[in-house]
């Protein structure tokens, strides 16, 4: 039987992620488990592992609920200490903390500054002179954005490997449930691509055939001349062989604002534009 969580007033959520175990994560939490045993907090108090806790410049790190107060750079020292404070006062260690609730910035010793996307002036091989915005190539960003392209009838042009098109009228089954490959199939369009991380350690135990269809460029072409399309999305591999080119028609504008605030997270009344100084 699993612990009755209606007696925990609170919950310690730790950090296991890679940045977080290379930074001995490990250590600080089997201190903090063996401290809340032998205090007698074991019943009053819940500790999950978790995955990621997205601060990966912070770790070690951790989440105190309730309260939402966030820890950076975890020791068995420091681990011991926010223990005792929240279960004997339900105050947190000031001085530890990177966040909490009230806080209008975090406090972070090593804070690394996120570059934004922007769309900069380029002549491209095959569309001339447009704007191209390097866009993001995860699986967190890919999969939200080929729900929205093609669960509902777009009207993008989807343009495959040999040449061949097909404007997407009807709604399609988008599909991610296997380790690295998104699927999309239906009577107008048959599309498998990898997203899913593959680190280079991972490399030499994955079918070849997944890494040639992993998508590792990501571009948002903005063809502001072109008289059917507004933009295209273009998808390559590490390599830079092409993967498929996802056409937005100028009669969709919602889904043209949605690449732009969502999948680029830009203004997009205003979206970034870099000119370039070359003539």
């Amino acid at each position: 039987m699993g612990k009755n969580i209606a007696k925990a007033t609170t919950t310690f959520l730790f950090c296991d992620g890679g940045s977080c175990k290379k930074a001995k994560s490990e250590m600080a939490v089997r201190e903090a488990r063996a401290h809340l045993r032998n205090e007698g907090l074991w019943d009053t108090t819940h500790s999950i592992r978790t995955r990621c806790n997205g601060r990966c410049e912070d770790a070690p790190t951790w989440i105190v609920q309730p309260g939402n107060f966030w820890y950076k750079n975890l020791t068995p020292e420091k681990a011991v200490e926010i223990i005792d404070a929240h279960t004997t006062t339900n105050q947190p260690v000031e001085s530890y903390l990177l966040y909490k609730d009230g806080d209008e910035s975090l406090v972070s010793d090593n804070e690394r500054t996120v570059k934004p996307v922007v769309f900069t002036e380029k002549n491209d091989a095959e569309y001339g002179e447009v704007l191209v915005a390097r866009a993001p190539a995860s699986d967190q960003f890919l999969y939200p954005l080929f729900k929205k392209l093609f669960e509902t009838p777009s009207q993008i042009q989807v343009t495959f490997p040999n040449q061949s098109t097909q404007v997407v009228t009807e709604s399609h089954k988008v599909t991610y449930t296997d380790t690295f490959d998104i699927v999309v199939s239906d009577s107008e369009v048959d599309l498998t691509l990898a997203i899913g991380p593959i680190t280079k350690t991972m490399e030499k135990e994955v079918a070849q055939e997944i890494i040639d269809r992993k998508v590792g460029v990501a571009e948002v072409i903005w063809t502001q001349k072109d008289a059917d399309y507004i933009a295209h999305i273009r998808l390559k591999n590490r390599k830079g062989k092409f993967l498929v080119l996802l056409s937005i028609p100028k009669s969709n504008n919602a889904l043209w604002e949605y690449i732009l605030s969502i999948y680029l997270s830009m203004d997009s009344k205003n979206p970034k534009i870099v000119v370039s100084l070359e003539q």
